[in-house]
Formats: structure tokens, sequence, C-alpha cells
């Protein structure tokens, strides 16, 4: 995370990687045990969310969006826990001449997380737009693949500059180590502040356009409001990532708390602004709100009736009975099927 860009000094001490002034203020007693614990909690909680990929690609094709956002919270857990782990290691043997290395490690999953957020307000704007009979869009479909290409096509440009950052940061004079840093950071706090408020200004524009019409289905409303909740709680995560980046670089936690109090408020972020989220997400419940929104029909865990084998009621009883008339609404075959999984099972 970008205010823990802090780094080895061959005297055993930690140093702020970048211009934050915290020099000497910490030593290795009070941060060697937070990233050990820090590493082992984020290996446990990758392991799991591993496990539910696994399970997800039973039953959603690969490089759909929400498979792709699920694929993106494992590689987040997974550079996080090595993150932590070398940083631990570090701590251990005093390597100091793994500081730019720890940069990168500590920046990137940032940026991983971030692009996990706009994937999810992509899905959460499809899914509120096309749970009303609205004409603003033609198909979702075409809409889908509207913003996908957005998407990537902003991704790409963004990654190719972030990684050429990374190479020049690899191969500037040690005096840069600021002014890179800086940069890493400051792009951190305006992503964190621009995305929850695009999130708030779409949020406000289509409640407006979409207020006269109504809902698809009984249970697009609910499916919605679940949506909401979901991406609330990832915007505000970020919100207070952005205004704790912002305290870090202007302020300096040294001069508003102790080194021990810091080591438990870094635990707090990213318990609060991290694990929060991606415990709530990884949820099998929410799991069927992502995958399915109004496409989970009988299938979907939040309804609990799950037939055998995983074959869609509804057409076990077409099947039974080929003669018999059905509506549009009973005769749609669900595009996704999992089984209900108890989620203490998979944790």
């Amino acid at each position: 995370m970008a205010f823990m860009m802090e780094m080895l000094e061959s005297d055993g001490n930690i140093q702020t990687a970048s211009s934050f002034g915290e020099s000497e203020w910490m030593d290795l007693s009070h941060i060697g045990i937070i990233t050990f614990m820090l590493a082992a909690a984020y290996f446990g909680t990758f392991l799991s969310a591993l496990n539910l990929l696994v399970q997800i690609s039973k039953y959603l094709s690969r490089w759909q969006t929400q498979w792709i956002f699920y694929l993106g919270v494992v590689v987040h857990l997974s550079v996080r826990t090595l993150t932590w782990a070398v940083f631990c290691w570090m701590l251990m043997t005093k390597q100091a001449h793994w500081k730019r290395i720890m940069v990168i490690l500590l920046s990137l999953p940032e940026f991983i997380f971030l692009s996990a957020y706009l994937l999810l307000l992509f899905h959460w704007l499809e899914v509120y737009i096309f749970s009303r009979q609205q004409f603003i869009f033609a198909t979702r479909n075409s809409f889908h693949k509207s913003w996908q290409r957005v998407f990537m096509g902003t991704h790409l440009v963004f990654y190719t500059g972030l990684f050429i950052l990374y190479i020049l940061f690899l191969h500037a004079q040690e005096s840069a180590n600021g002014f890179f840093t800086s940069v890493l950071a400051y792009l951190e706090t305006i992503f964190n502040f621009m995305l929850p408020a695009a999130h708030i200004c779409v949020w406000v524009y289509f409640s407006i356009r979409l207020s006269g019409f109504s809902y698809v289905t009984d249970g697009s409303e609910t499916t919605v409001w679940r949506m909401h909740w979901i991406i609330s709680l990832w915007s505000t995560g970020r919100v207070l990532r952005g205004v704790v980046i912002i305290v870090q670089t202007g302020i300096g936690m040294k001069n508003i708390m102790s080194p021990v109090t810091y080591a438990m408020f870094m635990v707090l972020v990213l318990l609060v602004t991290e694990f929060l989220p991606f415990i709530f997400t990884l949820d099998w419940t929410v799991i069927g709100v992502l995958a399915f929104g109004e496409e989970g029909g009988l299938l979907s865990p939040l309804q609990g009736n799950v037939p055998p084998k995983y074959i869609p009621q509804s057409l076990v009883d077409q099947e039974d009975n080929p003669g018999e008339g059905k509506t549009a609404a009973d005769s749609m075959e669900p595009r996704l099927q999992v089984p209900l999984v108890n989620i203490a099972q998979t944790i």
C-alpha cells in the first residue's frame, strides 16, 4: 500500500522510500510481527479465493466479466501475500538492496485492486440499467461489448505506462527514489477518489434517467439494491484509502501517532479497505448476485432450490410435459449454473 512504502536501511532501521520523511521513526520490533501476520492472513484469504475461483470456473465461462473480476481478486491477494512475505524476510535479514522491488510490490496490488473495482463498477452499471424496461440502450449485449472495449483500452494504456514507470524507477539514480514513489502515491490517490466520484455521478444520473421505467421482473429491484450495497462497500474503502494516503503524504504519521499505534492503524486500514470487501465478495450469496443477477433464476444460490445435478427445474418439467405451454419467463434457460455451497465449507 502506498503509505507503507518503507524500506530497510543497512543499520536495521526503517526508512521511507519516498519523501515522506519518517526515517528512523519505526524500528524492526514494531513492524516485524505485523508483516508476518499480514502475510499469513493474506495467504489464507488467497487460498480461499483460489478455491472459490476454481469452483466458479465450473459454471462461468473463462474471460466472462464475473470470472475476470474474481481472477483479479486472486491475483491481488497473491501479490499482497508475496509483498508481506518479502517484507518480513527483509526485516529479518536486513536486505536493504530490495528497496525498489518492495516499492513495486507495495504499489502494484493497489492498481490491481482498482482494476477489479472498476470492473465491478461496469458490471454494477450494466445490471442497474438493464434491470429496468428502458429504451436508452438497445441491447445488453451491445452495451456490454462497448464498456468492455473501453475497459480493455484504458487498461492497456495505463498498465503500459505503469510498467514503463517501473522500469525507469529500477534504473534511476538513488536520489530519484522520492520522485518516483511520490508519483505512484499521487496516482493511487487520484484513482481512489476519482472512481468513487464517478460511481456517485453515474448513479445519480441514471437514477434520474431510469426513474420512470418499471423493473423487468419482481426480483430485479432486490438484485439492484444488493448490487448497490456491494459497490458502496468497495467505494467507501477506496475513499478511506485515499484519505489515509493524503494524511500520510501531507502530515506524516509520526506527527500524529506513536509507532505501535501506527502499526495497529495499518492493520485496521487493511481490514476495512481490503479484507472486508474481499470477505463480503467471497461469500456465495454475493457470488450469486454478481454471477447471476436476474439470470440466476432457479439456480441462483440466493433461491436455495437448486435441483439435482444442477438442472433447471423448469427444463425438467418441460421435458416431462413437452406439450404443456410455458411462459417466456418459465422457459428461459439460465445462462449460469452453480450449486448451493455453504461458505463455511469453502473457507
